[in-house]
Formats: structure tokens, C-alpha cells, sequence
């Protein structure tokens, strides 16, 4: 009886001393929060919550924020949600999930976007350090809809965007970067006039690709309070996208320097190309001007690839232009996070 009502007591204790834990855990976690947004509007952010709470006892911490608003008056992008959560394992909080709610509001310097979605969320595995360094993450979308101040919109049936450090250059800023979208179907007049002409269904079938990226610092908490990380090394290891009869294959890499300007090399395999540039022409990637010089330096190639229809050409960032083979289509793009 005696052993008996010691366990009892043991277990009492116990079940105390996790309660304590958990609920300075709680205070904590509210704490960081307050404490980070205080610092953001210390530097002239825009960063408030109309309310925040954390529940989950005994083996969660659950944070939800209710009415978040943050605007980085520097970049000029802000994001307000109607809620915001941000869930972890009481015994593991460097790891932790991300939960968006169905509507959400991103403005950026140029446009606004507002999104909705069936489901978003990411699952997040961080570094034990004060910065948080980020070592995993996975963002997963369903049913996912963006509309466009700017006048266009796309959906999104389903789609996985994985970022993980690369296992070699652990400490160092290289992160392995994945994205598989299916169900994909971008809107605007241009497009539909084009899809109506060419046959082509509503939706992009599948877009895909594997990437190295060296950035120029690490990803961890101040991708968020100061700026975020920049491409500066890309070695794009796959590439595959379809749309009906519309097939693209790639690889290649490219240095990124201080001003988002690529210089390197993209090796693409296009099936029915022809009918991708009618595409870039519509969407404006590829000017009207130049698309006849382009589609006659491009048949002079199919042919001697030996299959009209299918071609393998180098897509080239140099000097601040892209070129198309041996033809130069217009100005290279701007490859940096706002």
C-alpha cells in the first residue's frame, strides 16, 4: 500500500510539474510574439493582432492570432488575414506548422492579390539557435485561387513546395528547392483567346521542378523581420511541364548578381513549340516584333534536330538580355524576392 500511494504521489508531481511547464511554455511563446512585434513596429512596421492565444495543454502549443496585419514599409509589401496559427509539439517547438485560413490579402508595390484557398500549410523544422535557422519546410495547397488587382487570376488544384538545407553544405546558405503543381490554370483575356484558337484545355496538367539555389544569407527568422534571402547561385537540376499537346523539359544553371540580373545557360526541350511561342507571345513574355525572327531561327534549328515539331535549344541570360538560340527576345528577367 505504501509503494502504492508513492506512485500515486509521483505521478501527481509529475502531472504538476508538466503543467507548470506547459503553462510557461504558453506565457513564453505569447511572450516572443509580443516581444517580436513590438520590435517590428519599433522599426516602423505596421505588425498588430486584434488578439492572441495559445492553447493545446498538455501536449501542444497552439497559437492562433486573430486579425493579423503586417506591412514592411521598406519593401512595401504587406499581408492582413481575418486568423493565423502557428502550431507545435509542446516537447518539440522548433518544429512547427503554419495554418492560413481561406481568405488572405498580399500587397505588394505593384499589385494586390487576394487568395483564397481549401487548405494551406506548411510544416517548418528549425535550428535550436536564437536565429531559428530554417532547415526544412514543406508548403502544402489545395484548392488554391488568386485574384490580381492587375486584372488576371489563376487557380491551383494542387501543389507541394519543399525547401530543405542542402545535407553537404549544412551551416551554409544552399538550400535544395522543389515544387510539383498540378491542376494549374492562370486567366486573363489574352490567355483564353489563345486557348480557344490553339485547342488547348483549361488547365496546365503538371509543372514541376528541382532546384540548387545558393542565396546570400541563410533562411531563418530574419528572412521575416529584416530581408529576405536572394538567389545568387541556380543550378536547376529538372524542369517538366505540360498543357495539352504543349510539352516542356529543362535543365541548366545561372549566376544571379546584386541586382536580380541571371547570366547563365537553360538547356529546353519543347514538344509543339511553335504553338509555346504563340503562348509567350500572348502572355507578353516574347514581344509581337520579334517572334517572326524567332520562329525562323527555331525552324532552321528543329530541321536540323531532324523532328519539326520537337526542338532543343539554349535559353541564354547575358549581358542583361535572354536569347532564344542565336536570337535575342528581349530583356532579362528580374530574379529577386520582393
Amino acid at each position: 500500500m505504501r509503494n502504492l500511494t508513492r506512485f500515486a504521489v509521483v505521478l501527481v508531481l509529475a502531472a504538476l510539474g508538466w503543467g507548470v511547464y506547459w503553462w510557461i511554455g504558453a506565457a513564453a511563446t505569447e511572450r516572443g510574439i509580443a516581444a517580436w512585434l513590438d520590435a517590428r513596429r519599433a522599426e516602423g512596421w505596421t505588425a498588430e493582432v486584434s488578439a492572441l492565444d495559445t492553447r493545446g495543454f498538455p501536449n501542444r502549443f497552439d497559437t492562433t492570432f486573430e486579425d493579423p496585419t503586417l506591412a514592411d514599409p521598406e519593401t512595401e509589401v504587406a499581408w492582413s488575414a481575418p486568423w493565423f496559427q502557428i502550431l507545435s509539439l509542446s516537447y518539440k517547438p522548433t518544429h512547427v506548422i503554419a495554418v492560413w485560413p481561406q481568405s488572405q490579402r498580399l500587397d505588394l508595390p505593384d499589385a494586390t492579390l487576394d487568395i483564397a484557398s481549401e487548405r494551406l500549410r506548411a510544416s517548418l523544422e528549425m535550428g535550436a539557435s536564437a536565429d531559428l535557422p530554417w532547415q526544412r519546410s514543406v508548403v502544402e495547397i489545395a484548392g488554391l485561387g488568386l485574384t490580381s488587382s492587375n486584372g488576371w487570376r489563376a487557380s491551383l488544384a494542387d501543389g507541394q513546395i519543399a525547401l530543405r538545407e542542402t545535407p553537404e553544405a549544412r551551416g551554409a546558405p544552399v538550400y535544395d528547392l522543389a515544387f510539383n503543381l498540378s491542376g494549374l490554370a492562370p486567366e486573363s483575356d489574352a490567355i483564353a483567346t489563345l486557348r480557344e484558337t490553339m485547342g488547348l484545355p483549361e488547365v496546365i496538367e503538371t509543372l514541376e521542378a528541382e532546384l540548387t539555389v545558393t542565396w546570400d544569407k541563410p533562411w531563418n527568422l530574419s528572412a521575416i523581420d529584416d530581408r529576405r534571402p536572394q538567389p545568387r547561385d541556380v543550378t536547376l537540376t529538372r524542369l517538366a511541364a505540360r498543357w495539352g499537346d504543349l510539352a516542356l523539359a529543362g535543365d541548366g544553371a545561372f549566376t544571379v548578381d546584386a541586382a536580380g540580373t541571371p547570366t547563365g545557360t537553360l538547356t529546353l526541350e519543347a514538344t509543339n513549340w511553335r504553338e509555346i511561342l504563340e503562348l509567350a507571345v500572348a502572355t507578353g513574355a516574347l514581344s509581337e516584333d520579334v517572334a517572326p525572327l524567332v520562329t525562323a531561327a527555331l525552324e532552321t534549328l528543329a530541321r536540323l534536330g531532324g523532328d519539326p515539331d520537337r526542338l532543343d535549344v539554349p535559353l541564354r541570360f547575358a549581358r542583361g538580355f535572354t536569347l532564344l538560340g542565336p536570337v535575342p527576345i528581349g530583356a532579362a528577367p528580374v530574379i529577386a524576392l520582393p
